[in-house]
Protein backbone atom coordinates (compact mmCIF):
# COMPACT_ATOMS: atom_id res chain seq x y z
CA UNK A 1 0.00 0.00 0.00
CA UNK A 2 1.29 3.52 -0.73
CA UNK A 3 2.44 5.16 2.02
CA UNK A 4 0.88 8.55 2.82
CA UNK A 5 1.65 11.44 5.19
CA UNK A 6 -1.97 11.71 7.42
CA UNK A 7 -2.30 15.03 9.37
CA UNK A 8 -4.74 15.09 12.75
CA UNK A 9 -4.95 18.57 13.99
CA UNK A 10 -6.47 20.06 17.27
CA UNK A 11 -8.27 23.50 17.55
CA UNK A 12 -9.85 23.18 20.83
CA UNK A 13 -9.78 20.64 23.36
CA UNK A 14 -6.00 19.75 23.87
CA UNK A 15 -5.38 19.63 27.48
CA UNK A 16 -8.91 21.07 28.40
CA UNK A 17 -12.35 20.34 27.95
CA UNK A 18 -14.36 22.54 25.49
CA UNK A 19 -14.30 23.70 21.89
CA UNK A 20 -13.82 20.04 20.85
CA UNK A 21 -12.42 20.12 17.19
CA UNK A 22 -10.68 17.97 15.29
CA UNK A 23 -9.40 17.68 11.30
CA UNK A 24 -7.79 14.77 9.84
CA UNK A 25 -6.42 15.39 6.30
CA UNK A 26 -4.13 14.08 3.60
CA UNK A 27 -2.84 16.12 0.66
CA UNK A 28 -6.32 15.81 -1.40
CA UNK A 29 -9.41 15.23 1.37
CA UNK A 30 -10.32 16.74 4.71
CA UNK A 31 -12.66 15.37 7.80
CA UNK A 32 -13.59 17.71 10.14
CA UNK A 33 -14.80 15.96 13.82
CA UNK A 34 -17.16 17.75 16.10
CA UNK A 35 -17.17 21.53 16.41
CA UNK A 36 -17.97 23.25 19.66
CA UNK A 37 -17.41 26.24 21.62
CA UNK A 38 -15.80 26.86 25.00
CA UNK A 39 -18.60 27.89 27.92
CA UNK A 40 -17.16 30.28 30.45
CA UNK A 41 -18.71 31.53 33.14
CA UNK A 42 -20.03 34.69 33.34
CA UNK A 43 -18.39 35.97 29.91
CA UNK A 44 -19.39 34.78 26.43
CA UNK A 45 -18.39 31.76 25.08
CA UNK A 46 -15.01 31.41 23.12
CA UNK A 47 -14.94 29.74 19.71
CA UNK A 48 -12.51 26.77 17.90
CA UNK A 49 -9.03 28.87 16.75
CA UNK A 50 -8.55 28.70 13.41
CA UNK A 51 -11.43 26.80 12.17
CA UNK A 52 -12.83 29.72 10.23
CA UNK A 53 -10.06 29.57 8.25
CA UNK A 54 -10.48 25.93 7.49
CA UNK A 55 -13.98 25.88 6.63
CA UNK A 56 -13.94 25.95 2.73
CA UNK A 57 -11.24 23.50 3.06
CA UNK A 58 -13.52 20.87 4.64
CA UNK A 59 -15.09 17.94 2.52
CA UNK A 60 -17.00 15.98 5.22
CA UNK A 61 -18.25 16.66 8.97
CA UNK A 62 -19.46 14.19 11.87
CA UNK A 63 -20.46 15.20 14.99
CA UNK A 64 -20.14 12.92 17.99
CA UNK A 65 -23.21 14.22 20.06
CA UNK A 66 -25.22 17.13 20.93
CA UNK A 67 -23.10 19.09 24.08
CA UNK A 68 -22.58 22.44 23.37
CA UNK A 69 -18.47 21.69 23.39
CA UNK A 70 -18.73 19.39 20.66
CA UNK A 71 -21.53 21.30 18.76
CA UNK A 72 -21.99 24.91 19.76
CA UNK A 73 -20.06 26.12 16.81
CA UNK A 74 -20.92 24.21 14.16
CA UNK A 75 -23.57 26.55 11.88
CA UNK A 76 -20.51 28.67 11.63
CA UNK A 77 -19.01 26.25 9.10
CA UNK A 78 -21.91 26.72 6.90
CA UNK A 79 -21.33 30.50 7.37
CA UNK A 80 -17.59 30.71 6.45
CA UNK A 81 -17.66 28.02 3.29
CA UNK A 82 -18.32 24.40 4.23
CA UNK A 83 -20.68 22.82 1.30
CA UNK A 84 -20.63 19.83 2.58
CA UNK A 85 -23.03 17.60 4.92
CA UNK A 86 -23.26 17.30 8.15
CA UNK A 87 -23.58 13.43 9.72
CA UNK A 88 -25.05 12.94 13.05
CA UNK A 89 -27.05 9.91 14.34
CA UNK A 90 -31.11 10.28 14.39
CA UNK A 91 -31.31 11.63 18.25
CA UNK A 92 -28.61 14.35 18.20
CA UNK A 93 -29.78 15.81 15.36
CA UNK A 94 -33.27 16.50 17.54
CA UNK A 95 -31.01 17.23 20.44
CA UNK A 96 -28.79 19.90 18.75
CA UNK A 97 -31.16 21.63 16.99
CA UNK A 98 -32.17 22.70 20.12
CA UNK A 99 -29.67 23.08 22.28
CA UNK A 100 -28.51 25.25 19.33
CA UNK A 101 -31.91 27.57 19.65
CA UNK A 102 -31.36 27.97 23.37
CA UNK A 103 -27.77 29.07 22.44
CA UNK A 104 -29.17 32.17 20.34
CA UNK A 105 -31.16 32.73 23.66
CA UNK A 106 -28.31 33.23 25.29
CA UNK A 107 -25.62 34.82 22.89
CA UNK A 108 -27.92 35.71 19.98
CA UNK A 109 -25.59 35.82 16.75
CA UNK A 110 -22.40 36.52 17.95
CA UNK A 111 -20.60 33.37 16.46
CA UNK A 112 -23.75 32.35 13.92
CA UNK A 113 -27.24 33.56 12.71
CA UNK A 114 -30.37 32.13 12.55
CA UNK A 115 -29.85 31.72 8.30
CA UNK A 116 -26.58 29.39 9.38
CA UNK A 117 -28.29 27.54 11.19
CA UNK A 118 -31.35 26.69 9.16
CA UNK A 119 -28.86 25.99 6.57
CA UNK A 120 -27.01 23.68 8.44
CA UNK A 121 -30.09 21.67 9.89
CA UNK A 122 -30.71 21.59 6.07
CA UNK A 123 -27.94 19.48 5.05
CA UNK A 124 -27.71 17.13 8.12
CA UNK A 125 -27.70 13.80 7.16
CA UNK A 126 -28.49 11.34 10.32
CA UNK A 127 -27.40 7.34 10.56
CA UNK A 128 -27.69 4.62 13.00
CA UNK A 129 -25.40 3.16 15.05
CA UNK A 130 -23.23 0.42 12.58
CA UNK A 131 -24.20 1.45 9.43
CA UNK A 132 -21.47 2.35 7.50
CA UNK A 133 -21.27 5.29 5.13
CA UNK A 134 -19.07 6.87 2.06
CA UNK A 135 -18.64 10.73 3.71
CA UNK A 136 -15.21 11.21 0.82
CA UNK A 137 -13.75 9.59 -2.30
CA UNK A 138 -11.94 6.81 -0.15
CA UNK A 139 -12.94 7.14 3.12
CA UNK A 140 -15.71 5.91 4.85
CA UNK A 141 -17.57 6.33 8.56
CA UNK A 142 -19.30 4.50 10.91
CA UNK A 143 -21.19 5.50 14.35
CA UNK A 144 -20.92 3.16 17.62
CA UNK A 145 -22.93 3.59 20.91
CA UNK A 146 -20.75 5.65 23.04
CA UNK A 147 -22.94 5.24 26.09
CA UNK A 148 -22.78 8.78 26.97
CA UNK A 149 -26.26 10.62 26.14
CA UNK A 150 -28.47 9.84 23.74
CA UNK A 151 -27.36 8.85 20.40
CA UNK A 152 -24.04 9.64 21.34
CA UNK A 153 -21.44 8.29 18.96
CA UNK A 154 -17.99 6.99 18.75
CA UNK A 155 -16.68 7.82 15.29
CA UNK A 156 -14.64 5.23 13.29
CA UNK A 157 -13.52 6.14 9.98
CA UNK A 158 -11.72 4.15 7.18
CA UNK A 159 -9.31 5.96 5.29
CA UNK A 160 -8.23 3.97 2.65
CA UNK A 161 -7.81 0.70 4.81
CA UNK A 162 -6.15 2.87 7.71
CA UNK A 163 -8.85 2.86 10.78
CA UNK A 164 -9.38 5.94 13.31
CA UNK A 165 -11.63 5.73 15.74
CA UNK A 166 -12.02 8.96 18.03
CA UNK A 167 -14.26 8.57 20.92
CA UNK A 168 -16.11 11.76 21.57
CA UNK A 169 -17.19 11.54 25.12
CA UNK A 170 -17.92 7.76 26.24
CA UNK A 171 -18.97 6.30 29.53
CA UNK A 172 -17.92 2.83 30.63
CA UNK A 173 -20.19 2.30 33.08
CA UNK A 174 -24.25 1.53 33.25
CA UNK A 175 -26.71 4.09 33.33
CA UNK A 176 -30.45 3.49 33.39
CA UNK A 177 -30.68 3.67 29.54
CA UNK A 178 -27.28 2.08 28.26
CA UNK A 179 -25.04 -0.72 29.15
CA UNK A 180 -21.66 1.58 28.33
CA UNK A 181 -19.68 2.22 25.35
CA UNK A 182 -19.27 -0.30 22.35
CA UNK A 183 -15.91 -1.63 21.09
CA UNK A 184 -15.05 -1.62 17.29
CA UNK A 185 -14.98 -4.79 16.06
CA UNK A 186 -12.16 -3.85 13.74
CA UNK A 187 -8.13 -3.45 14.46
CA UNK A 188 -7.71 0.48 14.69
CA UNK A 189 -4.36 2.47 13.73
CA UNK A 190 -5.04 5.55 15.42
CA UNK A 191 -7.23 6.15 18.36
CA UNK A 192 -8.86 9.77 19.74
CA UNK A 193 -9.71 9.70 23.08
CA UNK A 194 -11.28 11.65 25.66
CA UNK A 195 -9.07 11.38 28.67
CA UNK A 196 -12.29 13.66 31.42
CA UNK A 197 -11.55 11.38 34.03
CA UNK A 198 -8.14 10.46 33.44
CA UNK A 199 -7.27 10.20 37.09
CA UNK A 200 -10.65 9.45 38.62
CA UNK A 201 -12.39 6.76 40.17
CA UNK A 202 -16.67 6.55 39.11
CA UNK A 203 -18.65 4.61 41.06
CA UNK A 204 -20.94 2.16 39.58
CA UNK A 205 -24.24 3.66 39.62
CA UNK A 206 -26.14 1.44 41.91
CA UNK A 207 -23.58 2.52 44.47
CA UNK A 208 -24.81 5.98 43.90
CA UNK A 209 -28.61 5.56 43.78
CA UNK A 210 -29.02 3.82 46.77
CA UNK A 211 -27.84 6.67 48.76
CA UNK A 212 -29.47 9.51 45.82
CA UNK A 213 -33.29 8.00 46.19
CA UNK A 214 -33.05 7.03 50.06
CA UNK A 215 -32.20 10.83 50.86
CA UNK A 216 -34.43 12.11 48.07
CA UNK A 217 -37.18 10.23 50.10
CA UNK A 218 -36.39 11.07 53.63
CA UNK A 219 -36.12 14.96 52.75
CA UNK A 220 -39.33 15.16 50.89
CA UNK A 221 -41.56 13.17 53.07
CA UNK A 222 -40.14 15.30 56.00
CA UNK A 223 -42.46 18.06 54.35
CA UNK A 224 -38.89 19.92 52.88
CA UNK A 225 -37.57 20.14 49.17
CA UNK A 226 -34.60 18.14 47.91
CA UNK A 227 -33.35 20.46 44.82
CA UNK A 228 -31.59 18.74 42.27
CA UNK A 229 -29.69 21.22 39.61
CA UNK A 230 -29.46 19.21 36.60
CA UNK A 231 -28.12 19.04 33.10
CA UNK A 232 -31.03 19.64 30.32
CA UNK A 233 -29.41 16.58 28.18
CA UNK A 234 -28.91 13.06 29.75
CA UNK A 235 -28.19 13.64 33.63
CA UNK A 236 -31.60 15.04 33.94
CA UNK A 237 -33.71 12.29 32.33
CA UNK A 238 -31.43 9.30 34.54
CA UNK A 239 -32.15 10.88 37.44
CA UNK A 240 -35.72 11.02 36.43
CA UNK A 241 -35.41 7.19 35.63
CA UNK A 242 -33.65 6.05 38.72
CA UNK A 243 -36.85 7.92 40.88
CA UNK A 244 -39.37 6.67 38.44
CA UNK A 245 -38.62 3.14 39.16
CA UNK A 246 -38.63 3.46 42.54
CA UNK A 247 -42.06 2.62 44.20
CA UNK A 248 -41.14 4.11 47.22
CA UNK A 249 -41.43 7.60 45.95
CA UNK A 250 -44.66 7.04 44.56
CA UNK A 251 -46.38 9.33 47.06
CA UNK A 252 -43.09 12.01 46.73
CA UNK A 253 -43.95 14.83 44.23
CA UNK A 254 -41.48 15.24 41.61
CA UNK A 255 -41.22 18.48 39.73
CA UNK A 256 -39.10 19.31 36.39
CA UNK A 257 -38.39 22.40 35.37
CA UNK A 258 -36.92 24.58 32.52
CA UNK A 259 -35.46 22.80 29.57
CA UNK A 260 -35.29 19.37 30.86
CA UNK A 261 -39.54 19.08 29.75
CA UNK A 262 -38.52 19.10 26.38
CA UNK A 263 -35.47 17.07 26.57
CA UNK A 264 -37.76 14.76 28.46
CA UNK A 265 -40.46 14.48 25.38
CA UNK A 266 -37.25 14.09 22.89
CA UNK A 267 -36.28 11.39 24.65
CA UNK A 268 -39.48 9.70 24.55
CA UNK A 269 -39.32 8.95 20.73
CA UNK A 270 -36.04 7.22 20.76
CA UNK A 271 -36.64 4.68 23.51
CA UNK A 272 -36.10 1.78 20.82
CA UNK A 273 -33.69 -1.14 20.77
CA UNK A 274 -31.62 1.10 18.14
CA UNK A 275 -31.06 4.03 20.67
CA UNK A 276 -31.23 2.59 24.09
CA UNK A 277 -30.35 -0.96 26.30
CA UNK A 278 -32.22 -4.18 25.88
CA UNK A 279 -32.09 -4.09 30.11
CA UNK A 280 -34.04 -0.72 29.66
CA UNK A 281 -36.89 -1.57 27.75
CA UNK A 282 -37.23 -5.08 29.60
CA UNK A 283 -37.64 -3.04 32.45
CA UNK A 284 -40.26 -0.39 31.06
CA UNK A 285 -42.27 -3.31 29.87
CA UNK A 286 -42.25 -5.31 33.23
CA UNK A 287 -43.34 -1.96 34.85
CA UNK A 288 -45.93 -1.73 32.45
CA UNK A 289 -44.83 1.60 31.12
CA UNK A 290 -43.91 3.48 27.92
CA UNK A 291 -42.12 6.14 29.76
CA UNK A 292 -39.77 6.83 32.84
CA UNK A 293 -41.63 9.83 32.37
CA UNK A 294 -45.23 8.80 32.68
CA UNK A 295 -45.58 8.13 36.56
CA UNK A 296 -48.29 10.44 37.66
CA UNK A 297 -45.83 12.11 40.41
CA UNK A 298 -43.50 13.35 38.43
CA UNK A 299 -45.16 16.61 37.07
CA UNK A 300 -43.42 19.02 34.39
CA UNK A 301 -43.76 22.86 34.87
CA UNK A 302 -44.31 24.65 32.06
CA UNK A 303 -44.78 28.16 30.36
CA UNK A 304 -48.33 28.24 30.06
CA UNK A 305 -48.51 27.90 34.19
CA UNK A 306 -46.83 31.42 34.50
CA UNK A 307 -43.86 29.39 35.80
CA UNK A 308 -42.47 31.89 38.00
CA UNK A 309 -45.53 32.31 40.34
CA UNK A 310 -45.74 28.60 40.48
CA UNK A 311 -42.04 27.92 41.59
CA UNK A 312 -42.36 30.59 44.10
CA UNK A 313 -45.65 28.46 45.35
CA UNK A 314 -43.86 24.97 45.18
CA UNK A 315 -40.85 26.73 46.75
CA UNK A 316 -42.64 28.27 49.67
CA UNK A 317 -45.51 25.49 50.65
CA UNK A 318 -45.06 23.35 53.11
CA UNK A 319 -45.47 20.05 50.91
CA UNK A 320 -42.74 18.29 50.63
CA UNK A 321 -40.92 17.74 47.32
CA UNK A 322 -37.79 16.81 45.16
CA UNK A 323 -37.07 19.50 42.32
CA UNK A 324 -35.20 18.64 39.20
CA UNK A 325 -34.01 22.05 37.29
CA UNK A 326 -32.10 23.66 35.15
CA UNK A 327 -29.40 24.87 34.98
CA UNK A 328 -26.82 21.75 36.33
CA UNK A 329 -24.26 24.49 37.31
CA UNK A 330 -26.56 27.14 38.72
CA UNK A 331 -25.75 29.95 36.22
CA UNK A 332 -29.29 30.45 35.53
CA UNK A 333 -32.57 29.40 34.77
CA UNK A 334 -35.12 27.90 37.31
CA UNK A 335 -33.16 26.66 40.01
CA UNK A 336 -32.44 30.41 41.36
CA UNK A 337 -35.70 30.85 41.70
CA UNK A 338 -36.17 27.62 43.76
CA UNK A 339 -32.66 28.60 45.79
CA UNK A 340 -34.29 32.32 46.33
CA UNK A 341 -37.03 30.44 48.27
CA UNK A 342 -35.45 27.47 49.35
CA UNK A 343 -31.73 28.05 50.20
CA UNK A 344 -32.52 29.87 53.45
CA UNK A 345 -33.90 26.80 55.03
CA UNK A 346 -31.67 24.31 56.66
CA UNK A 347 -34.41 21.61 56.78
CA UNK A 348 -33.73 21.55 52.91
CA UNK A 349 -31.17 19.88 50.70
CA UNK A 350 -29.44 20.58 47.59
CA UNK A 351 -27.98 17.79 45.52
CA UNK A 352 -25.10 18.43 43.37
CA UNK A 353 -25.43 15.91 40.67
CA UNK A 354 -22.62 16.37 37.96
CA UNK A 355 -19.59 18.54 37.61
CA UNK A 356 -18.82 21.92 38.62
CA UNK A 357 -17.14 23.91 36.36
CA UNK A 358 -14.75 27.07 38.20
CA UNK A 359 -15.97 30.08 38.45
CA UNK A 360 -19.82 28.99 38.26
CA UNK A 361 -22.01 29.36 41.11
CA UNK A 362 -21.94 25.77 41.70
CA UNK A 363 -18.79 25.30 41.91
CA UNK A 364 -18.89 28.01 45.07
CA UNK A 365 -21.37 25.96 47.00
CA UNK A 366 -19.65 22.87 46.11
CA UNK A 367 -16.76 24.51 47.75
CA UNK A 368 -18.35 25.72 50.72
CA UNK A 369 -19.87 29.11 50.35
CA UNK A 370 -22.17 30.32 52.67
CA UNK A 371 -23.79 33.30 50.58
CA UNK A 372 -24.46 33.48 46.93
CA UNK A 373 -25.47 35.88 44.53
CA UNK A 374 -28.68 34.78 42.06
CA UNK A 375 -30.13 36.52 39.10
CA UNK A 376 -33.61 37.02 38.01
CA UNK A 377 -32.86 36.12 34.69
CA UNK A 378 -30.08 34.18 32.21
CA UNK A 379 -27.89 37.38 31.04
CA UNK A 380 -27.14 38.05 35.05
CA UNK A 381 -28.99 41.30 34.95
CA UNK A 382 -30.91 42.01 38.68
CA UNK A 383 -28.22 40.47 41.02
CA UNK A 384 -29.36 39.21 44.50
CA UNK A 385 -27.27 38.28 47.21
CA UNK A 386 -28.66 35.21 49.61
CA UNK A 387 -27.38 33.29 52.51
CA UNK A 388 -26.92 29.39 51.69
CA UNK A 389 -28.34 27.64 55.10
CA UNK A 390 -29.09 24.17 53.38
CA UNK A 391 -27.62 20.99 53.29
CA UNK A 392 -25.24 20.10 50.38
CA UNK A 393 -25.51 16.16 49.65
CA UNK A 394 -22.36 15.58 46.34
CA UNK A 395 -23.61 12.58 44.64
CA UNK A 396 -20.05 11.54 42.31
CA UNK A 397 -22.29 10.78 39.01
CA UNK A 398 -20.79 11.40 35.98
CA UNK A 399 -21.34 10.80 31.79
CA UNK A 400 -17.98 9.98 31.20
CA UNK A 401 -15.64 6.76 31.66
CA UNK A 402 -13.36 6.10 34.82
CA UNK A 403 -9.58 6.23 34.77
CA UNK A 404 -9.62 1.98 34.69
CA UNK A 405 -12.73 2.25 32.27
CA UNK A 406 -10.12 4.40 29.82
CA UNK A 407 -7.24 2.10 30.67
CA UNK A 408 -9.27 -0.63 29.91
CA UNK A 409 -10.31 0.77 26.36
CA UNK A 410 -6.97 1.74 25.61
CA UNK A 411 -5.36 -1.47 26.27
CA UNK A 412 -8.42 -3.59 24.45
CA UNK A 413 -8.63 -1.25 21.24
CA UNK A 414 -4.51 -2.07 20.91
CA UNK A 415 -4.42 0.93 18.79
CA UNK A 416 -0.62 1.60 17.04
CA UNK A 417 -1.04 5.26 17.61
CA UNK A 418 -2.87 7.03 20.90
CA UNK A 419 -3.93 10.88 21.22
CA UNK A 420 -5.48 12.03 24.15
CA UNK A 421 -7.67 14.44 23.95
CA UNK A 422 -10.42 16.62 25.96
CA UNK A 423 -8.74 16.28 29.45
CA UNK A 424 -7.02 18.66 31.95
CA UNK A 425 -2.96 18.17 31.97
CA UNK A 426 -2.84 16.54 35.36
CA UNK A 427 -5.77 13.99 34.19
CA UNK A 428 -3.83 13.03 31.06
CA UNK A 429 -0.77 12.79 32.65
CA UNK A 430 -2.40 10.25 35.40
CA UNK A 431 -3.83 8.22 32.78
CA UNK A 432 -0.54 7.81 30.81
CA UNK A 433 1.00 6.34 33.89
CA UNK A 434 -1.66 3.96 33.85
CA UNK A 435 -1.09 2.20 30.21
CA UNK A 436 2.68 3.08 29.47
CA UNK A 437 3.13 -0.55 29.96
CA UNK A 438 1.11 -1.10 26.78
CA UNK A 439 0.87 2.41 25.09
CA UNK A 440 2.67 5.79 24.97
CA UNK A 441 0.06 8.38 23.94
CA UNK A 442 0.45 11.99 22.83
CA UNK A 443 -1.23 15.28 22.74
CA UNK A 444 -1.87 17.78 20.34
CA UNK A 445 -1.49 21.34 20.20
CA UNK A 446 -3.66 23.74 19.00
CA UNK A 447 -3.19 24.50 15.43
CA UNK A 448 -0.76 22.65 14.95
CA UNK A 449 -0.89 19.49 12.98
CA UNK A 450 0.73 15.93 14.25
CA UNK A 451 1.99 14.18 11.40
CA UNK A 452 1.48 10.26 10.83
CA UNK A 453 2.83 7.88 8.11
CA UNK A 454 0.11 5.50 6.85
Amino acid sequence: MLMKNLQITAYGATNFVGRSAFTISDKDRTVMLDCGIELVPKKLSIAPKGVDAIAKNVDAFLLSHAHIDHSGYVPKLAQKGYRGKFYMTHPTKDIVFRLWLDHLKIEGERHWTEDDLDKTFNRIVTKKYHEKFKIADGITAEFINAGHILGAAQILIDWDGQLILYSGDINDRQTPFFDGFEYPEEEVDILITESTNGDRYVPERKKIDVGFRLLSKQVAESGNKMLLPSFAVGRSQELLTTLAFDDDIDDVPIYTDGMINMMNTLTEAYLTKDWVSDRFLKELKSRKMNSPFDKENIIPINRAQSPHQFRRQIAKSKEGAIIVTTSGMLEGGPIHTYLDFCAGNENNTLGFTGYQVEGTIGRELYDGAEEITIFNDRRFNHPKKIKVKCKIMKFPYSGHSSAEGLAKYVKKINAKKVILVHGVEKNQLYLRNLIKEYSHPITLEENKPEVFKM
